[in-house]
């Protein structure tokens, strides 16, 4: 009976041991911070899908307004081409921002109970944030600038064109150049006179 009540004290105070260890590894301020992080990277994420559309859009019109341009005369075909390649890899850095996104969010469905787990999955969740967070900061200032450049370009070349215009206006007409007269064919001569001898012709005097 002894024995009995001894082993029965010794499960309860395992259990409540057990209890106690499970509690103490429960961290307030880390699900907090995650919980944080993960409301940030979401609305980040929201931010980012939703003007992606619209600036994808204003790509392609860059492009259009562009090819415009270097079909006007006296187009800055270096700028324009220079332009054309910055689009391009702005493009690139877009499709590596969506990269990061997915990475992102492979790190927001972790659960306390997860342990070691949870807490690497905090500290991964926070770094992909604020490395998505500079990355589109510097995305928006890049589109920002792309755009100023391709509406100066645009109204530099409608002013280069209007001025080609004006100057051609401005000049003289050529005078059509004269036509040499036509050299006059000289008469032909005139045939020689054929004097016909008639009789029987006359002897020298002998």
């Amino acid at each position: 009976m002894i024995t009995f009540h001894r082993f029965s004290l010794f499960v309860v105070l395992a259990t409540f041991t057990i209890g106690l260890a499970a509690c103490s590894k429960k961290n307030p301020e880390l699900e907090t911070d995650y919980a944080t992080k993960k409301a940030s990277a979401q609305t980040l994420m929201d931010q980012i899908d939703k003007s992606m559309a619209t600036m994808k859009t204003d790509h392609d019109q860059w492009m259009t307004t562009l090819s415009q341009a270097s079909a006007k005369p006296g187009a800055d075909t270096a700028k324009i081409n220079s332009l054309k390649s910055d689009i391009a890899k702005h493009e690139s850095d877009m499709a590596a921002i969506g990269t990061l996104e997915d990475s992102t969010k492979l790190y927001m469905n972790a659960t306390p109970d997860q342990g070691d787990a949870f807490k690497n999955a905090d500290d991964r969740l926070g770094t992909n944030f604020n490395d998505l967070n500079d990355k589109w900061k510097s995305f928006q200032d890049a589109h920002t600038n792309l755009q100023q450049q391709v509406q100066q370009l645009a109204v530099n070349a409608a002013g280069t064109a209007a001025d080609s215009m004006a100057t051609k206006a401005s000049q003289p007409a050529k005078p059509e150049a004269k036509k040499a007269p036509a050299e006059k064919k000289a008469a032909p001569a005139p045939a020689p006179e054929k004097h016909e001898h008639h009789g029987a012709p006359r002897n020298s005097a002998q």
